[in-house]
């Protein structure tokens, strides 16, 4: 079997065994085995938030908890409901996902369980002890009365719901093993705590959260789209103590399920918006300022100053963060003031001026700037762009990837192992404000990619404190046990492992696919910009046009086929179809979003043209092109009346004849697209010109019978490269491909040029007919270049300059056919079977000296 049939019917394997096998739920008694063997811990509320009464004095006469029984005073939430409102984002969907209140699964069900197993770690493997539920729509049904309370082993769901919030106090824990990091040897009991959500695998997630026939969110979950809004106060470094805050909300978003590089039930995501007045959007707040817009001073302002504004939107997506900032420079400027602000601002990365235009653009809901947009723009459901893709049967697929994204555009190195992430979808919010109420419907009412959900609504909204403010309400009232023991519990959002590439390398470590816990437990609970668990990531913005990593071009929907179109367009000549004849297209369609590099890995070059001088050393085999079909019958016609006319019938030609195919020296022309610091593809043409000269000697005619011409040559050679260094000094190896067709011209003999003076073109590519156009040359080489001038910054700027010189060597078939040449003849005149013209291969070396010009 041919190599290349063998490694497809792998593929092919893979691709159809792959899917069914990740269909496999983890069996209950082997899921702890992806889990790890630690109980998260809650994040405490700022001192800040406490200094200021976010939520309100308790101590307060005036304070009343009453409508919400939530912790928050009722004056003070109606303040941070209508704030929250106020900037509620747009959510562009670049899938049929939109965030849930997770109460829809308790909707018209029988019951919801919280799942509570026992593990006893101390024996080999992990043994599952015991296995209970809580049904937590029986809470308020069937409080646990004083009697029940005191029978710790009560069936009653409410007591048992009490005695585990007992058990994992965050305070004063009633469990020994929450208390002391000290353990029994024999054992060593730990509980994993989980909602069980509909489906188990993106195929049955699909089934569930998406329409087969129109690709849209099912209906009965349009009512329950949620934002979960939590506001905190944050102390800014730096400052003196009262006049040094922000308030922010973290507007916390719940998936059901992810299905992206990594695929997992149950998802937690979040921005953050940092709002001021516009007065002080430069500057920190006083203690003071801050109180005054809890109270709710801002709401009927009518001085410009005192309109509340978005100061700052921190985006979250995996484990990056990515900020932009509407305060520097500040966006709410006049045009001209903002213009010499961003003229004056240092730019500590490449197209950092293409981020301010669009914080300018997005902080107006008109074109003449009027009128100030409070609400943030953010882009879900992102479509992996990663290796697994292969492994997968056609169909769509890994495009619920819920990170929150900022622009619309490629995301380099953010996803599992490394991968990339798109959002191909885009959306025009001031479009949206001038729209009629029917066109705004249509974008809000199409439930699928491309459309847009915006939670400005109280319906859309639920406020949620810090824990602080519940964690006695909840162990006093049974209504708030009810709302609100999901934020104190370590709860796992989903069955809580599940089937997912590279799950289960590393025993009881987070490889992607667990459920996550709830977002107090989130290391961005009650913080801004990066974390311990989000790292920042301030892109480069990098112009479509020039080409990405391998898997970058993949499509979502094609399955183990991205093997064919998506991965030939990045090797040559198809990439440069695909990045520069096919970008003017993508640009007109709207399909040129930007690519974005993390500041630290942008590579050194991305595109470049080369050109230099070649010299070659054509193989002598080539002159057997003297007795192509054109040309035979006049040379050999020539060749016997040269003889009639000198020689006699003892003439004889004597030793063979020396025709020889000069050195060529020639320039050549190439265009590399470079992918990564490692690999580029290459593209070269080359035409050539060299001599062809040659003499028949004869015994008994004095002078030679001499034929002439030159030797003309086209080449196209695409190659991949792969560098072995990557810093100013790179040797390299490269292979590839190519076509190259050649014939001779101006033939002459004894001086006189035939009548065909120019010969058939030998394996001429052509369109008419359809022929010669796959590869008919093969080459390897090897070279090294040396970078003279390296500025790493994305095109036009960061020029580089390098040096090249290369050896390569050719091997291809002469292409010569001799079905119509008269053998017969030839052999008369003393050709041999060894000599005779023939279609031979042909091995040919290259030296190339030149310079690239590279971006």
């Amino acid at each position: 079997m041919r190599l290349h049939v063998a490694m497809g019917m792998l593929v092919l394997g893979l691709a159809a065994s792959v899917p069914d096998a990740m269909a496999q739920e983890v069996p209950k008694r082997e899921y702890l085995r992806f889990v790890p063997l630690n109980v998260p811990r809650l994040i405490r509320q700022t001192a800040a938030s406490e200094r200021i009464h976010l939520y309100g004095n308790r101590f307060d006469p005036a304070y009343r908890d009453v409508e919400q029984v939530d912790g928050i005073d009722d004056r003070r939430f109606a303040v941070l409901e209508r704030m929250a409102v106020r900037f509620a984002p747009f959510l562009v969907m670049n899938s049929s996902a939109v965030p849930l209140d997770f109460r829809a699964f308790e909707d018209g069900a029988a019951a919801f369980p919280l799942y509570v197993d026992t593990w006893n770690t101390s024996v080999p493997g992990s043994a599952l002890v015991a296995e209970e539920t809580i049904d937590m729509l029986r809470i308020e049904a069937e409080p646990c009365g004083p009697v029940e309370r005191m029978t710790r082993s009560s069936r009653v769901d409410d007591c048992r719901l009490l005695s585990l919030l007992e058990e994992f106090h965050p305070l004063t824990p009633f469990s020994a093993a929450r208390r002391t990091e000290a353990r029994d040897p024999d054992s060593s009991m730990f509980k994993v705590l989980y909602f069980d959500l509909p489906g188990a695998d993106p195929k049955t997630w699909n089934n569930e959260f998406k329409d087969f026939q129109t690709g849209r969110l099912p209906t009965r979950y349009h009512r329950f789209v949620k934002t979960y809004v939590h506001p905190f106060i944050e102390r800014v470094e730096g400052t003196e103590e009262d006049a040094g805050y922000e308030l922010v909300l973290q507007y916390w978003f719940f998936y059901p399920w992810n299905d992206g590089g990594n695929n997992h039930e149950g998802d937690w995501e979040h921005i953050n918006v940092v709002v001021s007045p516009l007065g002080a959007v430069e500057r920190a707040l006083s203690a003071d300022e801050v109180e005054a817009l809890l109270r709710g001073e801002w709401i009927d302002a009518t001085e410009r100053s005192r309109l509340l504004v978005i100061k700052r939107v921190d985006y979250y997506f995996h484990h990056k963060v990515m900020t932009l900032d509407y305060s520097a420079p500040n966006a709410y400027l006049p045009r001209d003031a903002w213009q010499a602000m961003v003229d004056a601002t240092f730019r500590e990365r490449e197209s950092e001026q293409w981020f301010w235009k669009e914080i300018r653009h997005r902080a107006y809901e008109d074109a003449a700037e009027q009128r100030i947009n409070t609400h943030p723009i953010a882009f879900i459901g992102a479509d992996n762009k990663g290796t697994d893709q292969i492994l997968a049967l056609p169909g769509a697929k890994n495009r619920d990837s819920h990170g929150t994204f900022p622009v619309a555009g490629l995301y380099k190195d953010v996803g599992p192992a490394g991968a990339a992430e798109e959002i191909g979808r885009s959306f025009d919010h001031k479009r949206f404000f001038s729209a009629t109420p029917e066109g705004r419907k249509r974008w809000l009412e199409r439930w699928r990619r491309g459309g847009v959900v915006w939670l400005a609504s109280p319906a859309s909204i639920h406020v949620v404190p810090d824990w602080e403010r519940v964690i006695d309400l909840i162990h006093t009232e049974v209504r708030a046990r009810a709302e609100w023991s999901w934020l104190v519990l370590p709860i796992r959002w989903g069955y809580p492992a599940t089937p997912s590439p590279f799950a289960g390398i590393v025993a009881h470590a987070e490889t992607g696919n667990l459920s996550v816990v709830g977002p107090a437990f989130n290391s961005g609970w009650n913080r801004s910009g990066v974390t311990d668990e989000y790292e920042d990531y301030s892109p480069h913005k990098v112009p479509r046009l020039f080409p990405l990593g391998w898997v970058d071009s993949f499509q979502n929907e094609w399955g183990f086929l991205n093997l064919t179109f998506p991965t030939m367009s990045a090797l040559p000549p198809f990439d440069v179809l695909s990045r520069l004849v096919a970008a003017p297209i993508r640009a007109i369609i709207g399909r040129d979003k930007p690519t974005f590099y993390p500041r630290d890995r942008l590579p050194a070059r991305f595109f470049g043209v080369s050109s230099g001088v070649s010299y070659q050393g054509p193989s002598d085999d080539l002159s057997d092109l003297w007795f192509g079909k054109r040309q035979f019958e006049e040379f050999i016609g020539r060749l016997l009346l040269y003889i009639l006319e000198n020689g006699s019938e003892n003439t004889e030609m004597i030793g063979d004849e020396d025709v020889v195919v000069e050195n060529t020296v020639a320039p050549f022309y190439e265009v590399s697209f470079f992918i990564g610091n490692r690999f580029s593809s290459q593209n070269m043409v080359r035409h050539s010109r060299s001599d062809v000269r040659g003499a028949f000697s004869f015994n008994d005619i004095p002078e030679d019978f001499t034929v002439e011409g030159d030797f003309t040559m086209w080449e196209y050679a695409g190659s991949m490269r792969y560098n072995l260094f990557t810093g100013n000094l790179q040797p390299y190896a490269k292979v590839g491909y190519g076509l190259c067709w050649y014939r001779i011209e101006n033939a002459r003999v004894n001086g006189e040029p035939l009548d065909e003076p120019d010969g058939d073109w030998v394996r001429k590519p052509s369109l008419i007919p359809l022929k010669n156009l796959l590869p008919n040359t093969w080459h390897i080489g090897a070279g090294i270049d040396a970078l003279i001038i390296k500025g790493v910054a994305a095109p036009p700027r960061g020029l580089d300059v390098s040096l090249r010189a290369e050896w390569t060597r050719y091997n291809h078939n002469l292409g010569l056919e001799t079905a119509d040449l008269g053998i017969e003849t030839l052999l008369l005149l003393g050709y041999t079977a060894e000599t005779l013209p023939q279609d031979k291969r042909i091995t040919r070396d290259e030296f190339r000296l030149g310079v690239t010009f590279s971006f």
